[in-house]
């Protein structure tokens, strides 16, 4: 075929230095077939060039070329620059071709082109099923350079009837140069720009360090990428392994920023590889991917990560509450993907917490752990069944010891499903539901020992025995408060012992000492409270007793109602129940006796 170049081009020089032949002959020379032995796909059929009326004209019927063939055989930059003689010796003439054909490894684009000559550039004008290819080529300082359109079919089937600017250039001992820009294709929505330095060496192109895909903001349905960077590392053969790192400066999930960080790719084949993400300094996460005909496939394994490293970066771009201080723990996360980017597959992220030590304030809670598996499908983030929360004990002034929670994120976020938890020598729950502030709920109390309850309050000489139940509706936004609250008793006994000073006044007031004498033994049937408490933690308990106490030696009928107010919060800090109490208490009581 290279023979039928040269042939052409001595007939068009003789021609042009001898004037001849004359305008007045009409003359026709073809080729019928032409194949490169090493790429089948590659031919050209039905060449012909044309001398009419004064003028000189080339058409090709088809021309093939493949651009997944290596026609140097891999010998080298001289088997490649025999490759591309087919387009530095064209005749200086113009020509039609009526299929201009290009395998690509994802496809082939086909159809008509032009090629024209206007002085020293060389102009080709493609049309294809993916668009048109407008390229102007030219020499430039012993070398070429280049600008035009090319359809982005070329690059990917997404980007079909989506042109893309292209400019460039390349000198003898240079790098080959190439720019390219454009609109993303849908659903992405951003700005593209590719800019390629590659090589030439003994063991063909290397890609050049200081190449880069640049995308100056990302946004694909609610997420957002900011200052977006794809760059290689380091200088990297185009037919070997190959890694490359893509960093962001920050996002946006719907109306959440999130800071920047990095992904780093590498790949020993071109269908398999490994990566790793880097959030923050020391909180890197590692995994790899696989190519698969129905899409992308991504595997976390096992891996642990510090909690206070990862509270730290959360912290840095979440509003987490500033009073809560993680001292240990660790994280083990693992994940995995199947033929992303499909909609329909979920991403499953597996977390589980170990060894969690931590404080709010005053409350301190050891040890912590946790497991959730949450499923990303569909753009929503949804919990399997059998998360939860456990917690060892939580000093809240009373210790609550052995805490059990079920945690679930729903379409809505994040849902305690339901607490249990061991108090005084009974149980607490609290019924389902958000966590998303303010808190609202209920804590429901069930058979907490009073004796357990007047212990920790280390009022002198008051004792008691029973059990005691309850519903505290609350609201919690930073603090806590209670309203309609009820506390209720299976019968029981509560016992007063007044020290001498008390017990001094109570001879000289027959209504403290008739108080006092019904608290030596006051046997309760019914006991209820009714509990509200203010932001502030200030409290008040209106309680009614219905039982028996002695009066003169004989037990009779007693009937108590008794306010209360205390500041609670303040109670739970002391880790006592109103030091005074014993002074305060007769003051404060109402009742008498049925005879």
């Amino acid at each position: 075929m290279r023979v039928f170049w040269g042939a052409a081009l001595l007939l068009l020089s003789c021609a042009v230095q001898a004037q001849w032949p004359p305008a007045w002959l009409d003359a026709e020379a073809g080729l019928a077939r032409a194949r490169v032995p090493d790429c089948p796909n590659e031919s050209a059929e039905g060449f012909s060039l044309r001398w009419q009326q004064g003028r000189i004209s080339g058409r090709l019927q088809r021309l093939s070329l493949d651009l997944t063939c290596s026609r140097s055989g891999n010998s080298g930059l001289e088997g490649e620059r025999d490759a591309l003689s087919l387009l530095l010796t064209l005749p200086p003439i113009d020509f039609e071709i009526d299929e201009l054909r290009l395998h690509l490894p994802g496809g082939e684009l086909a159809g008509p082109a032009g090629l024209r000559h206007q002085g020293r550039k060389l102009a080709l004008h493609w049309r294809t099923g993916g668009g048109e290819l407008v390229l102007a080529l030219e020499p430039h300082e012993q070398g070429w350079r280049w600008q035009g359109q090319l359809p982005g079919g070329l690059f990917t089937p997404a980007m079909n009837h989506q042109p893309l600017a292209v400019s460039g250039g390349w000198q003898p001992g240079r790098p080959l140069v190439v720019a390219l820009s454009s609109t993303l294709p849908r659903p992405l929505v951003g700005e593209v720009r590719l800019d390629i330095r590659l090589a030439e060496t003994t063991g063909g192109w290397r890609l050049l360090p200081d190449s880069r895909l640049t995308i100056p903001r990302l946004g694909w349905r609610d997420l957002t990428l900011d200052n977006l960077v794809l760059s290689p590392v380091g200088s990297q053969s185009l037919a070997g392994p190959w890694s490359l790192e893509l960093a962001w400066q920050g996002g946006h999930w719907a109306r959440q920023a999130f800071p920047g960080a990095s992904l780093q790719l590498n790949a020993e084949s071109g269908r398999v590889g490994d990566l790793a993400l880097e959030l923050a300094p020391g909180l890197r996460l590692a995994g790899y991917w696989r190519q698969r005909a129905t899409g992308w496939s991504l595997v976390l394994p096992r891996q642990s990560l510090s909690l206070a490293g990862l509270w730290a970066w959360l912290g840095s771009w979440l509003a987490m509450p500033a009073d809560l201080v993680v001292e240990a723990g660790e994280v083990i996360l693992s994940a995995r993907a199947e033929d992303l980017p499909d909609p329909a597959r979920p991403l499953t992220l597996q977390l589980a917490l170990e060894g969690g030590r931590m404080a709010y304030r005053e409350l301190r809670a050891e040890p912590v752990a946790a497991t959730f598996i949450l499923d990303w499908r569909q753009g929503r983030l949804l919990s399997r069944d059998g998360g939860g929360l456990s917690i060892g004990e939580l000093d809240i002034g009373v210790p609550v010891r052995e805490i059990h929670a079920a945690l679930s994120w729903r379409q809505d976020g994040l849902w305690l499903s339901g607490l249990t938890a061991q108090l005084l020598g009974g149980q607490l729950a609290l019924s389902p539901m958000a966590l998303a502030p303010p808190l609202r709920g209920q804590l429901h109390l069930r058979d907490i020992a009073l004796a357990e309850l007047l212990t920790r309050a280390a009022v002198p000489g008051l004792t008691g025995d029973g059990r005691l139940h309850g519903r505290l509706p609350f609201v919690f936004d930073g603090r806590g408060s209670v309203s309609g609250g009820q506390l209720w008793g299976d019968p029981g006994w509560i016992s007063y012992r007044p020290g001498e000073a008390l017990q001094a006044s109570a001879e000289s007031n027959l209504s403290l000492g008739l108080t006092l004498g019904l608290l030596t033994d006051l046997q309760y049937q019914e006991l209820a409270a009714e509990v509200s408490m203010d932001a502030a933690g200030e409290a008040v308990i209106t309680s009614r007793l219905r039982g028996r106490a002695p009066v003169m030696g004989r037990m009779h009928p007693v009937n108590f109602n008794y306010q209360h107010r205390e500041n609670l919060l303040e109670l739970l800090e002391s880790l006592r129940f109103a030091r005074d109490l014993g002074e305060r208490l007769p003051a404060r009581l109402e009742g008498g006796t049925d005879k």
